[in-house]
């Protein structure tokens, strides 16, 4: 398996509150985890780190930030470095996505340019039609779209970026989607791995029903580190309990 990401001796602290510390962690292709740990412990922290760099803009959002050690990518460039290119990285981050009068289509458009790649609006059209946007896709999107209609046009660029990227960061993807449409998206991951099986993912979600997940990263207060377990998520999304309540 090829190494994707590598945490080599990682040490997170907030001014005097350590969260993590000599955090060593090796991701390979095809491990997709879930992100499980108590409230306040960092994991949207994390991820941003890997995503984003040690920018001044994370610790000017996290006062007192203090980072020390490598992640390290494929090619063996520190991912702490916010100068470093992230192609084969695709985040979903948590927090609501600001619509400056743009439409769907720009949105997916710039995603895609970021990593370099030409927008597959053949797939646009067909996750449209799955989450029963196709109508919006040129529509100018405004600040009154909804949490859920919001969350959906983000994941949905993200998707697109699968084109190049390796891995997938969700946090907390399902937040403000209603079942049907969580289920959807569920359905949707899985038909990405299928075609591109080398996928990882990492996932923080308080909601557990997400299936395309086999591990869990846990975090433990004591150590103030990770460590990897056996998954297996809750059955919701079957079609016996579906049609119980769709």
């Amino acid at each position: 398996m090829k190494r994707l990401l590598e945490f080599r001796n990682v040490t997170i602290s907030i001014n005097d509150e350590i969260l993590y510390t000599d955090l060593n962690l090796v991701i390979n292709e095809g491990d997709r985890f879930i992100f499980l740990g108590p409230n306040g412990v960092g994991k949207s922290l994390l991820l941003k780190l890997i995503s984003l760099g040690y920018s001044r803009n994370l610790q000017s959002e996290y006062k007192g930030l203090r980072v020390k050690g490598q992640i390290l990518d494929k090619s063996g460039n520190d991912l702490l470095d916010p100068s470093v290119a992230r192609k084969h990285i695709s985040y979903s981050e948590q927090m609501d996505t600001p619509y400056n009068n743009t439409t769907i289509f720009e949105e997916a458009e710039t995603a895609c340019a970021g990593s370099e790649i030409d927008l597959d609006e053949a797939k646009l059209d067909r996750l449209l039609d799955t989450f029963n946007l196709s109508k919006k896709k040129k529509k100018r999107i405004k600040g009154n779209v909804s949490g859920g209609e919001g969350k959906l046009i983000q994941l949905i660029t993200r998707i697109l970026k699968l084109q190049k990227a390796d891995i997938l960061i969700l946090d907390e993807p399902l937040n403000h989607l209603s079942f049907e449409n969580s289920r959807k998206f569920n359905d949707v991951i899985i038909e990405e791995i299928k075609t591109k099986p080398e996928l990882a993912i990492i996932m923080v979600s308080h909601c557990r029903a997400a299936n395309f997940t086999d591990k869990a990263l846990v975090y433990d207060r004591t150590s103030k580190n990770l460590r990897i377990v056996e998954y297996s998520a809750y059955d919701c999304f079957s079609d016996s309990f579906c049609s119980s309540i769709c």
